[in-house]
């Protein structure tokens, strides 16, 4: 009997003692991706990660490919063949770093490969000269459209709400802070982007929406897109040596009040297709919104081509923007040189808040005023009355060439702009476009 009951007390000592074993660990936050609902401890090993990177051989050649939001701070090495494979986020808190001499290119496995850092993200692409950052096609007959380019969605202000959803649904921007940093975009190269989706639906090769003055953009090459080379979709970044190159809708773009500065701007078009070198807006729907788009910007060279339809021009300054613009070249585009379209910008111009000066506009059609039902101007201060513009050629080899007769010192509007007291972007002399970008 004693046995028995002795049996007894201990097989219930054993059932008493069970539940006291080591509890089930595991990540116990519901917002992760590993998380354990059976877990009764943490452990530390929760995983936020929402991206995935697989390995694809495409023609010999290995490609790690990346897919998703990357939420955690990652690094593109150049020693890696990167591949995008749809739309590829960088959430917000997180740091994307890319490293000189890396080259990433956009899958054709059906998707809409794109690039967007999103609002509180940020992109450190510091390419070199000798070693630029270079974003392309796999295809091997590369072609305008072939993905979506690079989008930088920032928190400075817009004139469209207090915020707005990117193009393709590639993020949300806008916000109150005109100094937002969203990181670094030097000496990179974008080709064959700007995917185009659907009506006023279409992908750039490099889109700052609502981008911040705290960016750094410089030495950027926007090559063979289908829809705009480089577009500003309000925000106050500044952007300084940049290139627009064979682009099949407008070489630069802005709209929704973009109020950055921008020096050193180059446009090439090529006879396969081109629209304007610069198509400038405040706002389409409401002319007078605010914050009105109201760049400075000095030392441009537009070349323009005849594409067959006679649609191109240089510049057409509409829908109400504001602008002063110095050290301009404007030369090739068929139809028109420089365009002021609608009341409200006719208004701007004669109240100084459209200003070009330092100009030579060797172009059919110089100068061209139209109201906002299409009627010929005769406002008041039309730019060749300047007497700092001229419809005198200036001789480039290709776009490199300059003239220092009557040109504005831009260190004069601010001290952003470096000194360049030359009318033109390329001296002979300077060419900062050597080695890091392509030509026609």
């Amino acid at each position: 009997m004693i046995g028995k009951i002795a049996g007894t007390m201990a097989m219930a000592g054993v059932a008493f003692l069970t539940p006291s074993c080591d509890k089930v660990e595991g990540c116990m936050d519901p917002t992760a991706n590993n998380y354990n609902p059976d877990a009764e401890k943490d452990d530390g090993s929760c995983d936020y990660v929402t991206y995935s990177i697989t390995s694809t051989s495409i023609n010999g050649i290995n490609y790690s490919k990346i897919a998703g939001t990357v939420n955690e701070n990652f690094t593109f090495t150049a020693g890696t063949n990167w591949m995008l494979s749809g739309g590829v986020f960088v959430a917000g808190g997180a740091t994307l770093t890319i490293e000189p001499c890396t080259k990433i290119v956009a899958a054709d496995d059906g998707t809409t490969p794109f690039l967007s850092i999103t609002q509180g993200a940020k992109i450190m692409a510091n390419g070199t000269a000798s070693c630029p950052i270079v974003f392309t096609s796999i295809k091997n007959n590369p072609a305008p459209g072939d993905w979506g380019g690079i989008i930088v969605n920032g928190y400075a202000s817009i004139n469209t709400g207090t915020t707005a959803q990117g193009e393709g649904g590639t993020g949300v921007y806008g916000g109150s802070n005109d100094s937002d940093n969203s990181g670094v975009l030097r000496y990179v190269r974008v080709e064959y982007a700007g995917q185009i989706l659907g009506t006023d639906n279409e992908l750039n090769g490099f889109s700052f929406n609502g981008v911040g003055s705290g960016t750094t953009v410089e030495y950027i090459q926007a090559y063979r897109g289908a829809d705009d080379g480089i577009e500003f979709f309000g925000g106050t970044v500044h952007v300084k040596y940049a290139v627009s190159t064979g682009n099949h809708d407008d070489s630069f773009d802005w709209t929704h009040g973009w109020r950055g500065k921008g020096q050193f701007w180059v446009v090439e078009q090529n006879t396969d297709a081109g629209d304007r070198a610069v198509e400038a807006d405040n706002n389409g729907n409401n002319n007078v919104a605010t914050p009105f788009s109201y760049p400075i910007l000095s030392n441009l060279t537009f070349v323009g081509a005849d594409d067959g339809d006679a649609s191109n021009q240089g510049l057409k300054l509409r829908e109400g923007t504001k602008a002063e613009i110095y050290n301009l070249i404007v030369t090739g585009f068929p139809k028109r040189g420089i365009q002021v379209e609608h009341d409200q910008t006719l208004t701007n111009m004669n109240s100084n808040n459209l200003i070009v000066k330092s100009a030579r506009v060797d172009n059919v059609n110089p100068f061209v005023y139209t109201t906002s039902d299409g009627a010929a101007a005769t406002p008041d201060s039309p730019f060749e009355n300047d007497p700092s513009n001229s419809t005198e050629a200036i001789t480039l080899m290709g776009t490199v060439g300059t003239s220092d007769v009557n040109a504005t010192n831009p260190t004069t509007l601010g001290s952003w702009f470096s000194e360049a007291a030359f009318i033109g972007a390329i001296e002979a002399a300077n060419d900062w476009t050597a080695n890091w970008t392509v030509a026609l």
